[in-house]
């Protein structure tokens, strides 16, 4: 699957298996070089060329890019970094090039860059020239998608068999500019099977259903969720979602006391009153409910606790959100205890170091996939760790990286959609882990169409254009 994406050592993995089948690393250098002059001939007109070579593989690569562009006659300089000239003559070089083509390092790259290298990345990013990167950008970490010390910034980046983690998660994502996949020529089944993917419609368009005439408001799936005084209009937002999503019933449930909140709501929901914790019990085991969403809304308060545990004991599919997560700050083993697989659990970042305190030393946004991959195994739940890379990762240790989010969502309430879109995935039948999946593309897409300007009921109305879309890409049988 090209949506597949491998890591460092999926990557020594299939060079290994290359060796095998009697290709040489000499070849697979060959097969770059030629591959990223292919792209440079398509992409640009020609021009003055600085070729930056570093001693390894990637530099290896990018002899054979000079060698290719000097046979077709394009103007070419080449900079070693094993013998750098005086920082005046490197200034010149690059003054002189109208493209780059970065060779330093590749993916193999672990630690920070310093010294020369640190100076000449400096120089090429502060020339704002064109550059094309060999397989991923000099300075980003390929797994994690961290700057070590400093890294280029391209505008194109030519990466080779599959994507990197690296050129979808922050920092690497700000870095890789155009991104362009080559396969080397090399047979498929030298490339080993990996647990990451780049999440697409491919991975689980299969499992969304669409409404069916002999359907009915239950056969197409109901889903309730808990709300509360607090912030009604969170919950509010994650009904709205649920229901537009395909949902066929979705009821809210509120305290007696908050009905009034709840009861001028749009005209589609039903609301109900609870007044005693066995008319709850009741409703929430109602075998036509097959997903319960909680605390969107809610405070993390002790009763917030007790209600997600409660939830939990039903074994249904369920998304806990907001301040059910942040009730158990302090209790993690209490939580992980009485999860199953049926379980969303979808922490921004500082909710997840207060569910799994012990994974703080992977740091931020640097190890994000490597955590939430530890997190989903150990609770045996599917983890969303939602932020402009949005990781979803699943009890079986299956992470797909989310790169079609824009910034735009980073406003209030964007969240509640997202949640009510799982809930709603959810009541529907879809899996957890492609529920989440699905959910977070599909709010991601919802953004990108409205664009600047973007208030979080914009998502509400984007909904059905993006079903409708996905649904012309199943029956002609397409995938992106």
């Amino acid at each position: 699957m090209l949506n597949q994406l491998l890591t460092v050592e999926d990557i020594r993995r299939a060079e290994e298996a290359a060796l095998s089948e009697g290709i040489s690393l000499e070849t697979l250098m060959e097969n770059a070089g030629h591959a990223v002059a292919e792209v440079i001939f398509k992409e640009f007109s020609k021009r003055p060329v600085l070729i930056l070579v570093g001693p390894g593989k990637n530099g290896g690569d990018a002899k054979i890019v000079a060698q290719v562009l000097k046979k077709n006659k394009w103007p070419v300089e080449v900079l070693s970094l094993t013998h750098l000239p005086p920082c005046e003559k490197i200034q010149q070089l690059i003054d002189e090039s109208h493209l780059i083509v970065d060779g330093l390092f590749g993916i193999g790259l672990d630690r920070p860059v310093e010294g020369e290298a640190l100076k000449l990345i400096e120089l090429v990013n502060e020339s704002q020239k064109p550059v094309v990167a060999i397989d991923i950008p000099s300075g980003i970490e390929a797994n994690s998608g961290t700057v070590l010390g400093d890294a280029i910034k391209a505008t194109h980046t030519v990466t080779f068999l599959r994507a990197k983690p690296g050129h979808f998660l922050l920092m690497g994502r700000l870095h890789t500019g155009k991104l362009i996949l080559k396969d080397l020529n090399v047979p498929e089944k030298i490339i080993p099977q990996s647990s990451y993917y780049l999440n697409t419609p491919a991975l689980w368009l299969d499992a969304i259903k669409e409404p069916q005439p002999t359907d009915h408001k239950y056969t197409r799936g109901a889903c309730m969720i808990m709300g509360n005084g607090s912030m009604p209009g969170a919950v509010k937002l994650a009904a709205l979602a649920a229901r537009r999503v395909g949902t066929g019933l979705v009821r809210l449930t509120c305290k007696a006391e908050d009905y009034p909140i709840f009861a001028s709501t749009t005209l589609g929901d039903i609301i109900t009153p609870i007044a005693s914790a066995k008319k709850f019990l009741e409703l929430v085991k109602d075998d036509h409910f097959n997903a319960l969403l909680w605390g969107t809304g809610a405070f993390p308060t002790e009763s917030t606790r007790q209600q997600a545990l409660l939830l939990l004991s039903l074994k249904k599919a369920c998304v806990l959100d907001g301040g059910a997560l942040s009730s158990f700050e302090g209790r993690t083993l209490e939580l992980t205890g009485h999860l199953h697989e049926n379980v969303i659990l979808t922490p921004h970042e500082g909710e997840f170091i207060r569910l799994f305190p012990h994974l703080g030393f992977l740091k931020n946004k640097v190890e994000k996939a490597h955590k939430a991959h530890k997190a989903a195994v150990e609770a045996g739940a599917t983890i969303v760790l939602k932020g402009y890379d949005t990781i979803i990762a699943s009890p079986q240790g299956e992470v797909i990286i989310n790169a079609n989010a824009p910034a735009t969502l980073a406003t209030a309430g964007t969240g509640d959609v997202l949640a009510g879109l799982m809930a709603g995935l959810l009541a529907q039948g879809v899996p957890p882990f492609k529920a989440a999946a699905a959910a977070v593309w599909i709010h991601g897409e919802c953004a990108s169409r409205r664009g600047l300007g973007l208030i979080v009921e914009d998502l509400l109305g984007e909904i059905p254009g993006v079903l409708q879309f996905l649904s012309v890409l199943r029956k002609k049988n397409l995938s992106i």
